[in-house]
């Protein structure tokens, strides 16, 4: 839990504006810190006094130095570091959860199935530090936080390379009593192994409520680690197997955070946010809805001595460009085999002439089963149109023929599917994947093969991770989907006291879009803002919307799932609420009309995703005249940005092909997308340092549409701000 601020703590550091006191020790604070952006983020402060010996400085820059290198969703990332500033600092995103030591302390074991996902995770996580050529050396229970979507590793402070001597001299004990190895607490030093031993006591703890070795003096538990057997009891079958291998006294018999991985992953949850009990994740919720409700910071208004009408104008026109570039800076800081699904034709009758040319194939990977079905096969129309298109153009230098693979939403068939292609040669690019699940187990398959991929319906930023080269996405980024619909709010005047609800049944997502929403609409909108958050697997929806409208909120904003959703409209709609409604980006082009019946009148979602059939553009009009010729009817949302992502990717590659033929080098494709920028049919696509589409001051109002429900479908109203050039 947080505390407030004391007289003598800084106002600010580096970039960062501190809320709330985390946790001190003896050489530092943490604090809870802000972002320009409006990102959260833990930064670590050391004093003054603690940072005088020259030497800790270079350690505490390495540690930041050696955080960066480590690529994994379950490591907490660093955001910014300085150490030579007079009290060196280092910032990581915030995770609004407890520790597994309060939650175990508070709350007791964990079922056996949460501590497996822990500990596959974790081990994926350890791996990846092994990976950077790195041991981390003090895994405990302090250093895990619990988020719904899974654990987060921290603390680098005495992480060293695998060949760093420095500090590994005999008899030299470095890590935490009780969660070390028997080679560490002899002073032999620790190498990988090391960090699985102390991974087997942190979920032993995690299982049973207690250390394996106990608790008492360090000395007592150093002797305890190297000669006693640890305390396991209560731990039966498969769990206990593995955790004897963990901690076995030699390090040559313990498995590789590889082999822990395979053996723990069995027990992973359907959806990542449901393997915390319901008390667990009850105090993620509250710890997430305490970040949200920090006190107030003064918007930059930059008003002059003019009248009332001229300061209402500046005061618009200055918070609009702050909304904006918030927005902006938000962006630039976190199976067993696949069905062939379609074999791609072009159908332009031109394959004699095209027998000439050399022919490239073009990978697509789509989702063809379950919820993410249409948006499959809308993503794949597109393709084909897109390559039917290039392949009728005259003097074409080669032709496109196209690979559809279905991964079926998961993550083996995902890996399976992105493996397949990327082991044909003739693949030189991939679209897709169109689902988060499956983008996120692909990327990491790309990125090793050096294979461009762009996703055009996916928006973490967290796949430069693990694909920090090939992996590209063109739809918008769930973080800017708050700034939209703060922006869409102030444009439209459309801001009052807004209540905010996060439902973290919709992942992380909802928790990120939401945390902007709140953000936006205090320190910028310059509004009150009421957000509650939902834990998973409650129903406590229902109660949230009662306790908002109690507080006489005139706007809504519910960010949840489809189902919860439609729930929701029903419940504002008897309460008899025809204030402004706004829902997730995620939801456009879902059954949210039909389900919500008239409860969902004037609701509204703001996305860049177009309807090119409403506007009057040349290009929009062809695009739609020459989809509905191909498929017969109008094109269906997220069509204009898969056909304008494939196009792109087309026109870079032809860039990249040998005068004559050849296969061009796979990363050149990558390399040039990086640089480029692209005209599309409603949009220009360029691209962030971390591969995502660049919301910048102008796209964001004008490229980014707002669409309403009304007569029962998605009817687009227009952009957030006018743009008479595209309407």
């Amino acid at each position: 839990m947080s505390e407030a601020m004391r007289p003598s703590d800084p106002l600010a550091v580096g970039g960062f504006r501190l809320l709330r006191r985390l946790g001190a020790g003896g050489m530092g604070v943490v604090y809870l810190g802000r972002s320009e952006a409006g990102g959260l983020a833990a930064v670590k402060v050391i004093r003054a006094e603690s940072a005088a010996d020259e030497e800790f400085r270079v350690r505490f820059a390495r540690e930041a130095e050696l955080a960066r290198r480590v690529g994994s969703p379950w490591v907490v990332p660093v955001l910014g570091a300085d150490g030579t500033a007079p009290e060196p600092w280092l910032a990581t995103t915030f995770v609004p959860g407890p520790s597994l030591g309060e939650a175990v302390g508070e709350h007791g074991p964990l079922p056996p199935s949460a501590v497996r996902v822990l500990g596959a995770l974790l081990a994926e996580a350890l791996g990846a530090v092994h990976g950077a050529g790195l041991v981390h050396r003090d895994v405990k229970p302090g250093n895990v936080l619990l988020a719904v979507n899974g654990p987060r590793l921290i603390d680098f402070g005495i992480a060293r390379a695998t060949d760093d001597t420095a500090l590994t001299a005999s008899g030299l004990v470095i890590g935490t009593a009780g969660f070390l190895a028997p080679e560490q607490a002899r002073g032999e030093g620790s190498g990988p192994a090391g960090d699985v031993f102390a991974l087997g006591c942190v979920l032993a703890y995690a299982a049973t409520g207690r250390p394996p070795f106990g608790v008492g003096t360090p000395d007592a538990l150093l002797y305890r680690t190297v000669h006693d057997e640890p305390d396991l009891q209560g731990v039966a079958g498969e769990l206990r197997e593995v955790l004897d291998a963990c901690l076995a006294k030699d390090p040559q018999t313990r498995p590789t955070p590889a082999e822990l991985r395979t053996r723990l992953a069995e027990d992973a949850p359907a959806s990542p946010s449901a393997w915390l009990p319901d008390p667990v994740a009850r105090t993620v919720a509250e710890r997430s809805a305490e970040s949200l409700a920090l006190p107030d910071i003064e918007p930059t208004v930059l008003d002059g001595p003019d009248d009332a009408s001229r300061t209402r104008s500046k005061r618009l026109a200055s918070r609009r460009r702050l909304l904006v570039a918030g927005g902006a800076l938000l962006l630039a800081g976190g199976g067993s085999g696949a069905a062939l699904w379609a074999a791609g034709r072009d159908g332009t009758g031109a394959e004699a002439k095209a027998a000439t040319k050399p022919t490239y194939v073009l990978g697509v990977q789509v989702t063809r089963t379950g919820p993410d079905a249409g948006l499959g096969r809308t993503c794949e129309r597109a393709a084909q149109l897109a390559v039917a298109e290039h392949n009728a153009a005259a003097g074409g230098a080669f032709t496109v023929r196209t690979k559809v693979l279905d991964d079926d939403g998961t993550v083996d068939r995902a890996t399976s599917v992105a493996h397949e292609l990327a082991a044909d040669r003739a693949v030189f690019a991939v679209f897709g994947p169109t689902g988060e699940i499956a983008m996120r187990a692909a990327s990491r398959v790309y990125g090793a093969a050096n294979l461009t991929h762009v996703s055009s319906t996916t928006g973490q930023s967290d796949f430069f991770v693990s694909s920090p080269a090939v992996s590209f996405q063109t739809g918008m980024p769930h973080q800017a989907g708050g700034t939209a619909i703060a922006l869409s709010a102030l444009a439209s005047g459309q801001v009052g006291r807004a209540g905010v609800v996060i439902d973290r049944a919709g992942g992380s997502v909802m928790h990120d879009q939401g945390n902007v929403v709140v953000t936006s609409w205090r320190q910028i909108l310059g509004a009150e803002v009421l957000p509650r958050v939902v834990a998973e697997d409650t129903d406590d929806g229902p109660a949230a919307v009662r306790q908002l409208l109690s507080r006489g909120v005139q706007d809504f904003v519910y960010l949840a799932p489809l189902d919860a959703t439609v729930r929701a409209a029903g419940q504002l709609a008897r309460a008899g609420f025809t204030g402004p409604r706004w829902m997730s980006h995620l939801l456009y082009g879902s059954d949210f009309p039909r389900l919500a019946g008239a409860a969902g009148e004037g609701w509204y979602v703001v996305t860049s995703a177009v309807d090119p059939a409403v506007l009057k553009t040349k290009e929009a009009v062809r695009f739609t005249a020459a989809w509905k010729a191909r498929y017969g009817g109008t094109p269906e949302p997220y069509a204009t940005e898969a056909y304008d992502s494939v196009r792109m990717l087309l026109q870079e590659f032809a860039r990249t092909v040998p005068a004559g033929g050849g296969r061009p080098a796979r990363p050149a494709l990558a390399a040039r997308l990086q640089k480029t920028t692209y005209h599309g049919v409603a949009r220009t696509y360029a691209f962030s340092d971390y591969h995502q589409y660049a919301v910048t001051t102008q796209n964001m109002g004008t490229e980014t549409f707002v669409h309403q429900v009304r007569g029962g479908r998605f009817r687009q109203v227009g952009t957030i701000l006018p743009n008479t050039g595209n309407q």
